[in-house]
């Protein structure tokens, strides 16, 4: 089976940074104010952009092509991962402009959504069985969203554990060109999470999916059934989540086994909460060697999880921490 190898993360902030402290959602509710803003949530600063979600897709996409050495034309598949598309033909024009601007002649585009913050590492599950299968050989990723679309102009998210922050992301899954290996994926949905019910009910069911999730990709590693569980994660050397407050990822991902030391938080302060972009722009920053707050370089040994969670589905990728080279030859 070809390995699939996760390439080049990049990705393109929102041209404009504000105050988490100075929202007007925040003005009029300083109890909650006072909980996102504190050291123990992290959030400081979100950014927000004029521009349309492909504006910003643009510059990410060509950092990703320039980083992985893989041409436009190379490119056989295009998974959008958004909710901030229009909703009408004009989205056609939109990534048709986004693929002529980017060198992606070859390319197929399809969209991918409907999962919120997960959509995106459900679509790098997706690029990785098919450039395992010989499908696709370059498959690129590319995330985004901007707040007025996505989340109808909202900043306080995710039930209030979160600033929303207009942002995109790529990665390129390639079988040829240098990068991390995918090791397995996992996703899980929780209706029930849709369905209301009190805060303590919420809350354990949160705690169920985690514990699911996890185990279902521990499962996909080839671990024992239920080695999600409190025991079962030594593997797992760093995990990049999506931006919620501090506090509730490490309430939720205690639950499943991995602490503090595990987590990769050191951004929730920086760029806020960018929808399902944050683990590609954290995994981005960390491979960066350091040069952001919080990001440590990778061990030549372990996993990564890249975790990305919405109102009631969950997505994660596993990935080997060592690079894989360059396969010769294979045009990269």
């Amino acid at each position: 089976m070809i390995a699939a190898r996760l390439c080049a993360p990049a990705y393109e902030l929102g041209e404009y940074a504000e105050p988490v402290a100075a929202l007007d959602e925040l003005q009029a509710d300083p109890q909650t104010a006072a909980e996102l803003t504190a050291p123990a949530a992290g959030f400081q600063t979100y950014r927000w952009s004029e521009a349309g979600v492909t504006e910003l897709m643009a510059p990410a996409v060509q950092r990703t092509l320039a980083e992985a050495g893989v041409a436009g034309d190379e490119i056989d598949m295009v998974l959008l991962a958004t909710d901030s598309l229009p909703r009408d033909r004009s989205a056609h024009r939109d990534v048709a402009e986004l693929l002529a601007t980017t060198g992606l002649a070859r390319a197929t585009a399809v969209t991918t959504g409907l999962m919120d913050c997960a959509t995106a590492m459900v679509a790098v599950g997706t690029a990785a069985s098919l450039v395992r299968d010989g499908t696709a050989r370059q498959v690129l990723v590319v995330s985004g969203d901007v707040a007025d679309r996505a989340t109808g102009g909202h900043r306080i998210v995710a039930g209030g554990a979160a600033i929303a922050s207009d942002a995109a992301a790529s990665v390129l899954v390639s079988a040829t060109a240098p990068g991390l290996e995918v090791l397995g994926t996992a996703h899980h949905s929780a209706p029930e999470l849709n369905a209301g019910g009190g805060p303590q009910q919420q809350l354990l069911a949160r705690i169920r999916a985690h514990r699911e999730l996890f185990a279902r990709l521990a499962a996909a590693r080839g671990g024992a059934p239920g080695s999600g569980g409190r025991d079962g994660l030594g593997w797992v050397r760093g995990v990049l989540p999506s931006n919620f407050a501090r506090n509730v990822l490490r309430l939720y991902l205690a639950e499943v086994g991995i602490g503090g030391d595990e987590l990769r938080l050191g951004n929730v302060g920086r760029i806020a909460h960018c929808l399902g972009s944050d683990p590609l722009i954290n995994l981005a920053d960390q491979l960066a060697g350091g040069k952001t707050e919080g990001a440590a370089g990778t061990s030549d040994d372990g996993t990564l999880v890249l975790f990305g969670a919405g109102v009631s589905h969950l997505g994660a990728v596993l990935l080997g921490a060592r690079p894989l080279p360059a396969v010769p030859g294979g045009g990269a």
